[in-house]
């Protein structure tokens, strides 16, 4: 089991993601900032889908496309698929900031992903 947003959480998403297969011309940064870690800051992390990979790092991206904020709690309903992001944008839990159209434009890529982090979700400690 990985604790949920530790260090070694981010790890086991990065081996996972290096399973997807990220469709060609499909160039996406996008920064999560989950406040409220339980440790009392903000942990933050990012997905790079570019080159026909998916990556997962720790930390500040250089130059997101799009950032998503929220708190821990609804971090981990997202996680977990008990919320999702549209409900979620919704109710005012998940604020979204950069570019959104070019998010948009790989909706279906983002979606085709879907699962890829199943492993992961099933092995974590919320």
């Amino acid at each position: 089991m990985v604790r949920f947003l530790s260090d070694e959480w981010i790890a086991a998403l990065d081996v996972a993601a290096q399973e997807a297969s990220v469709p060609p011309g499909v160039r996406l940064t996008i920064q999560q900032v989950v406040a409220g870690d339980g440790n009392g800051g903000d942990v933050r992390y990012h997905l790079v889908l570019a080159d026909g990979r998916l990556r997962v790092h720790p930390g500040e991206a250089e130059n997101p496309d799009v950032t998503l904020v929220q708190h821990r709690d609804v971090a981990a309903a997202l996680s977990r698929g008990d919320l999702n992001a549209q409900q979620a944008l919704e109710a005012g839990h998940l604020k979204l900031r950069g570019d959104i159209g070019h998010l948009g434009r790989h909706s279906k890529a983002l979606t085709a992903m879907q699962d890829v982090f199943a492993a992961v979700r099933a092995d974590t400690e919320y």
